[in-house]
């Protein structure tokens, strides 16, 4: 779950793609530098948020069964997978606002923030799912 979704992104991209469309995108190289750089810091702050929801519901029976079974541990990973993976594609961004013509760093940058999107999306669900079965406990509660 690291890098593929972006490997598959890129390689869909390789097959698909047409000479116009590459130079189209690295000539714009650095307003998509720039825009995956504000999205890589938006979603760190994301990732704050996010813990700190994920906490709340620490008592909730949907947190403790995600933690007996062993799917909160595959959580942490994918969270802090997501947060370097997060941190290396503002890393490639920076480069990408360089004056560097290295194309392999585009690339880089475009299969982690394909990659990005997918390991968010994915904490999200996760997230999303918690809070709402620990909401309807403490619905039936009361």
């Amino acid at each position: 779950m690291t890098w593929l979704p972006g490997i598959v992104f890129y390689l869909g991209y390789s097959y698909y793609r047409s000479d116009t469309l590459v130079f189209a995108l690295f000539s714009s190289r650095e307003k998509i530098a720039n825009l995956v750089a504000v999205f890589s810091f938006s979603m760190l702050g994301f990732l704050a948020a996010v813990i700190t929801i994920l906490f709340a519901f620490v008592n909730s029976q949907a947190f403790i069964k995600y933690k007996r079974v062993g799917y909160l541990d595959v959580f942490f990973y994918l969270y802090i997978l997501t947060i370097i993976n997060l941190i290396v594609s503002a890393g490639l961004s920076f480069l990408g606002l360089s004056d560097i013509q290295f194309v392999w760093v585009f690339r880089f940058m475009l299969l982690s923030f394909a990659a990005n999107m997918v390991q968010i999306t994915l904490i999200t669900f996760i997230i999303s799912k918690i809070a709402f079965q620990g909401s309807h406990e403490r619905d039936a509660s009361s």
